[in-house]
């Protein structure tokens, strides 16, 4: 994958899409698409209202390097109203 500068507006985004299609992200995952500072751009995002489950894991890096403490997001729609469920789906480019 090409990794371009974007903004922080787009990142986060980015990583909603990344979210809603794949579930979960961490920072290996954000990494590849190209979004610096993943932690940022959820407390971004959850600063809009959009609620986010985490759970820490040890994860491999690319070089296979064992990591502890990896913190993996995903959205947690139970915990999300429906006005809030409305507003990600207009983020995320939905009606």
């Amino acid at each position: 994958m090409i990794k371009h500068a974007l903004s922080a507006s787009n990142q986060k985004i980015i990583v909603a899409k990344y979210i809603a299609k794949h579930g979960s992200i961490n920072r290996y995952d954000a990494d590849q698409i190209g979004v610096c500072h993943l932690a940022a751009r959820v407390k971004e995002l959850k600063y809009k209202g959009f609620v986010f489950g985490w759970i820490d894991q040890v994860v491999l890096d690319p070089h296979g390097i064992e990591h502890k403490g990896v913190r993996r997001y995903w959205f947690d729609y139970a915990a999300m109203t429906q006005e809030q469920i409305t507003k990600l789906n207009k983020l995320l480019g939905k009606s």
